[in-house]
């Protein structure tokens, strides 16, 4: 089968690999469409940053919809020509953390197109657990990109949004952009967008944002608060995974008020833990999902989440690299989401 695999910084190959074979407890399914998350990004135009260098080559990607070929030993909930999704942990299910269901902080965590083979490529094998039967409602497109609407939600129920609540997110990229519908869906009152580029903040004003304040133009902070009433937002999520970006989340949030850190990082950063003691603000990190997946299917399936607003190209997986990761890189007003389309018959 055809895989696209990572070996190094910048160093992508289209290539014939060996189709996978599903162990006890493991689905195969035939990938239809897969998306190109930001973490794949970064390990493309930076890596290794979560990808063990010595492991490579590994096939990237982590976000799919796809049809069940075959099923392991034990294997029982899924049948062939089932249409799934799904998320990319997978999880030893004996730790401490997972014996309380959670999952996302399993001691022994592993995740698709990191550590195991992912799904750019023509076959993907998945932990059972780790999939969900997508309804005739929920098109292949939309279905790809459950994975990330899955980090939103559970951010924003990590988060506490209360419906009336003013809500600030930072960044642009696919993750802001899940976070804000799903604040939207979860009813907050005011929405306000941090963004750096005017096509995606622009993009923004059809998805039911209140109010766009980009980087580059002036006291971002001071026009935020002004924005929303003066005080600051009641929630705040960090979606961008830069040093400097949990400090604004901090002070775009009032007296009370919660930062939610989504962003993966790189680099370490500093932030001004006596401002967070004097005013009572809360600062909590979200890392992926536990099984919010099969919310934002709902969300999907009855149209409160339109794929339609995240999904920019779709382009071949042989083309990936060109016409996705150096697109992605190079474009960023104009590229949000961009699809692989996997299956050759498709």
């Amino acid at each position: 089968m055809k895989a696209l695999r990572w070996y190094g910084r910048k160093d992508l190959r289209y290539e014939e690999v060996s189709e996978p074979s599903p162990g006890p407890g493991e689905v195969k399914i035939k990938v239809n469409l897969a998306g190109i998350c930001g973490t794949d990004l970064k390990e493309y135009s930076s890596g290794p940053c979560i990808i063990n260098g010595d492991d490579a080559p590994v096939t990237i990607g982590h976000e799919f919809a796809g049809v069940v070929v075959e099923t392991g030993k034990g294997a029982t909930a899924f049948s062939p020509g089932d249409r799934v999704s799904g998320v990319g942990y997978w999880v030893c299910g004996e730790c401490y953390y997972c014996k309380r269901h959670m999952y996302n902080v399993c001691s022994n965590l592993l995740f698709t197109g990191l550590h195991k083979n992912g799904c750019m490529a023509e076959y993907l094998v998945s932990p059972e657990y780790a999939l969900y039967k997508l309804p005739d409602s929920v098109s292949d497109e939309a279905g790809s990109i459950v994975e990330p609407i899955a980090v939103a939600v559970h951010a924003v129920k990590i988060g506490k949004v209360a419906l009336g609540d003013k809500v600030a997110i930072v960044g642009d990229g696919i993750i802001g952009l899940c976070t804000l519908l799903a604040v939207k869906a979860a009813g907050a009152s005011e929405i306000h967008l941090v963004a750096k580029h005017k096509g995606r903040g622009e993009r923004t004003l059809s998805m039911g944002v209140s109010t766009v304040t980009y980087l580059n133009d002036g006291d971002t902070i001071q026009k935020v608060k002004e924005l929303s009433g003066g005080l600051g937002v009641d929630v705040a999520f960090e979606c961008v995974g830069h040093p400097d970006t949990p400090q604004m989340t901090l002070d775009l949030i009032r007296n009370g008020g919660t930062a939610v850190i989504e962003g993966v990082f790189d680099k370490r950063g500093e932030v001004d833990f006596l401002s967070v003691m004097y005013n009572q603000k809360t600062m909590i990190g979200s890392p992926i999902y536990v099984d919010e997946a099969s919310t934002a299917i709902s969300l999907l399936a009855d149209k409160t989440i339109d794929a339609d607003t995240l999904i920019t190209s779709v382009v071949p997986l042989a083309d990936a690299v060109e016409e996705g990761f150096e697109k992605l890189l190079t474009n960023k007003e104009d590229n949000i989401k961009v699809l692989l389309k996997v299956a050759p018959d498709r």
